[in-house]
């Protein structure tokens, strides 16, 4: 009982470390709305055709919990105000965005199987359908309702067609953002890695100046009037395939930006979008571009996620975590060329438990597979983070010592085993014995 009343104390309430964390995403999402609404408003277009203050305001509710909305609510509402929207319109439109992300961050959170990761392009898939199609959905539906209350409009179509322009721009915020800040949440530290290094440097300057050719008519004069917006597929295919998702996230943000200030200048790719479609080209270019890349990054890192599983499996022993005898004889091998290299002694230390059987026989394989369990765990502790435990099968273990400088280190290490070993089991045991038998 005290464990669910502090539960609910914990959720219904603000800690101070918390007053950070909300005035900072109010304020990042009124920027990010300020810029928005100052943009399209300035071409002229009466609803955007990407609303990245969607996208962001899911991310942050997905890695920080839903119980940070009012953030969002304050953030959305002061930049409604700003500019100078009546006060019905500016809270229904901040009630819209604060429910659109809580519904998508509620229904992928009841999705059990999504991780936030982006592993895989089932999550991916989960984020496009949970998020951005049906909580994108219910915020375009709120938003409509406060740009159309207080106006006596009748057209049935007139509505649904801003409902729907309404839809697709929280749609693309989601598609673009969202992976994004998921992305980023762990900072890529294999690009640390010199070689990886050399080359996220060589993509991002390569993406960018690309962008630049592509959608602000850089190096036209020299090009000439050719198509060139397949070429960003170019760049969202080798970062999703060699660079994971993080490249692909920062090159689509960094293409959404150049495209819509090419159009907006009428130049490049997009020129003549707005006068045409109203920038639908644009969105669907944009749909399919983030659809390949982070399709193919989450495609990649479930193939070397898999690959990683299948070779821990066949070097690890799959009850206890420790090597096996496949990867116990790899590290031999290495033991004994370093140990002849540098002249260094090596030990083998072999370890059976006597009278398991009646164990097994006794409590059941299950009381049996814990025991070895604690086995392995307590002579880890006895050994370094260099020496290897593995089991051979069944009861038997093998201790791996490489680099040993004497060879009373070797017994010294034995008897911590064997001090370690004869502690007794039976509290452990008697549990697992009662749920077994029950």
């Amino acid at each position: 009982m005290a464990d669910q009343v502090s539960k609910v104390t914990k959720f219904s309430h603000y800690s101070l470390h918390d007053v950070p964390v909300l005035f900072g995403i109010g304020l990042v999402l009124f920027l990010i709305a300020y810029a928005t609404n100052s943009f399209f408003q300035s071409i002229a277009m009466r609803v955007p055709i990407v609303r990245p203050s969607v996208g962001f305001g899911l991310g942050m509710l997905l890695i920080f919990g839903t119980r940070f909305w009012p953030a969002i609510f304050a953030g959305a509402l002061l930049v409604r105000l700003t500019f100078g929207f009546s006060l019905f319109s500016a809270t229904s439109n901040a009630i819209g965005l604060s429910i659109g992300c809580v519904v998508g961050c509620w229904l992928l959170k009841r999705d059990r199987r999504f991780d936030l990761s982006l592993p895989s392009l089932h999550d991916y898939f989960r984020l496009l359908i949970w998020a951005a199609v049906l909580g994108a959905g219910a915020t375009a539906i709120i938003a409509t309702v406060a740009m159309v209350g207080g106006e006596a409009i009748n057209e049935q179509q007139r509505q649904a067609n801003l409902i729907l322009k309404w839809w697709m721009g929280d749609t693309l915020g989601v598609i673009l953002i969202t992976p994004l800040l998921l992305a980023w949440r762990l900072a890529p530290r294999q690009w640390l890695q010199f070689p990886q290094f050399v080359e996220a440097a060589i993509f991002f300057v390569l993406s960018f100046l690309v962008g630049q050719t592509v959608f602000l008519n850089w190096f036209h004069d020299t090009l000439g009037s050719i198509a060139r917006g397949y070429w960003l597929f170019l760049f969202v295919v080798w970062g999703g395939a060699r660079l994971g998702s993080q490249s692909v996230t920062v090159v689509l943000l960094m293409t959404m930006i150049q495209a819509l200030i090419g159009a907006a200048g009428g130049v490049g790719f997009f020129g003549t979008d707005i006068a045409q479609t109203q920038l639908l080209n644009f969105w669907f270019y944009m749909v399919i571009l983030s659809l390949v890349g982070m399709g193919l990054a989450s495609t990649v890192m479930a193939f070397i996620n898999a690959e990683k599983t299948v070779r821990d499996l066949a070097q690890h022993d799959a009850l206890t975590g420790i090597a096996n005898r496949r990867l116990l004889s790899e590290r031999l091998d290495q033991s004994i060329a370093l140990a002849k290299r540098h002249g260094n002694s090596l030990a083998l230390i072999f370890h059976d438990l006597d009278n398991f059987k009646p164990v097994n026989d006794s409590y059941g394989h299950g009381t049996g597979d814990l025991l070895l369990q604690n086995v392995v765990a307590r002579v880890q502790e006895c050994v370094r983070e260099t020496d290897t435990v593995a089991r051979l099968g069944g009861d038997e273990f093998v201790i791996l010592l490489p680099s040993i400088a004497h060879r009373n280190d070797v017994l010294v290490v034995a008897e911590k085993i064997h001090d370690a070993l004869l502690r007794p089991y039976g509290e452990h045991l008697d549990q697992h014995r009662h749920r077994y038998l029950s």
